[in-house]
């Protein structure tokens, strides 16, 4: 409850209301806990969700070529299977669809709160149950369920000169689709999953690419391709064939992370890597750039299939060192290395070691989830 606030509460929602349960966040993870609470018979519960529609990570993200790099058979809830998946790897303005559309089929959005984030949750032992606070008053509930997901908040470099730079900067979750790339001199800073798939969609379009490589992953090949009407529609009319799909998939993906405790068999992916670096790009010193120093699955394993083709394309330059500074429209990195730049895209991930909703959730104590981790969530 919030009783000091200028704005009061909806009259829908009074206050004294005690909801058995409220959800936080309309991601996947979201709507999942609410069709799982329906089915369950529990009613009176809500969902919070702080931005105008649901969508989770696939609302935030926009940017040229996003995707997942799950298939979709798997990266769909089992009990929603979707016969209609345009391709193997479903791209971002298709999974934010079939999110919305399970969540309207399941009855969930009329459990919906949109425009209401969770400024703070703090349980109350004299209540016995949470006090949550949005923009538009307090709520009370028995249990919160946070689905509130990890990578939505950017991470923006502290870089001197950065907030000075002449031209323009964004991060590739707030993809400025107002600015016209054509002709620009672009720098991208990051060369991690989300780059990857931006890179080569706008290297065509730019007069030069400079990216700022700090650490090289390893990247193998993505067997997408587009799935035919014929494909969908045995789908659709024989469900069993999708699943048998389903588990392939989820047989292929647990296989893989059950060989990262193994460093002779991550070794054979890696020659799998390396093949798709030498098929990618001919130049041996970009290649050798490229290549990480360390064992396939010391970091997040990638997939791409152009990523390296655009790396050896003419416009693009490659420094293999972070960015320490930037002067005007210069940037440099921490090899010394210069370049220039109108346009910085940072493609630098997500906080996900200390996620932002750590900040506003409270215990019995009043100490927020983020002093408890220290740093080390667990």
């Amino acid at each position: 409850m919030n009783p000091s606030s200028s704005e009061p509460a909806q009259p829908h929602e009074a206050v004294a209301h005690l909801h058995e349960v409220i959800v936080l966040g309309g991601g996947f993870a979201g709507v999942a806990a609410a069709i799982k609470l329906r089915e369950a018979g529990i009613s009176d519960f809500l969902l919070l969700e702080k931005a105008g529609e649901l969508g989770g990570v696939w609302r935030e993200n926009t940017y040229p070529g996003c995707a997942c790099d799950v298939p979709s058979a798997l990266y769909s809830y089992s009990f929603a299977p979707n016969p209609g998946w345009s391709r193997v790897f479903a791209g971002q303005a298709e999974i934010k669809r079939y999110l919305q559309d399970t969540a309207e089929r399941h009855g969930v959005m009329a459990h919906v709160r949109l425009h209401h984030e969770a400024l703070a949750a703090r349980w109350s032992d004299a209540d016995a149950c949470w006090h949550i606070d949005t923009p538009h008053g307090g709520f009370r509930a028995r249990f919160v369920i946070m689905a509130c997901g990890p990578m939505h908040e950017p991470v923006l470099p502290d870089v001197p000169g950065l907030d000075s730079f002449a031209g323009e900067v964004f991060h590739s979750s707030r993809w400025r689709h107002d600015i016209d790339l054509a002709g620009k001199r672009v720098a991208v800073i990051g060369t991690g999953a989300s780059a990857i798939q931006f890179v080569p969609e706008i290297q065509p379009r730019v007069a030069w690419l400079t990216v700022f490589q700090r650490t090289p992953h390893w990247v193998l090949p993505k067997m997408d391709q587009h799935l035919p009407a014929l494909v969908r529609r045995l789908f659709e009319r024989l469900p069993l064939t999708q699943l048998a799909m389903r588990g392939t998939v989820y047989g292929i993906f647990e296989t893989l992370n059950g060989g990262m405790r193994n460093v002779a068999a991550m070794k054979q992916f890696q020659r799998l890597a390396r093949l798709n670096i030498r098929l990618g790009i001919g130049d041996a010193a970009l290649r050798r750039k490229v290549t990480p120093d360390y064992v396939i699955g010391c970091k997040r394993v990638l997939q791409s299939s152009d990523w390296y083709p655009a790396l050896a394309q003419p416009n693009v330059d490659v420094i293999a060192s972070g960015l320490r500074e930037v002067r005007g429209n210069t940037l440099v990195a921490s090899d010394g290395s210069t370049c220039e730049a109108d346009v910085i895209i940072l493609g630098t991930g997500f906080e996900i070691a200390e996620p932002p909703i750590a900040k506003r959730v409270f215990n019995r104590d009043g100490r927020s989830m983020a002093e408890v981790w220290n740093g080390s969530p667990e």
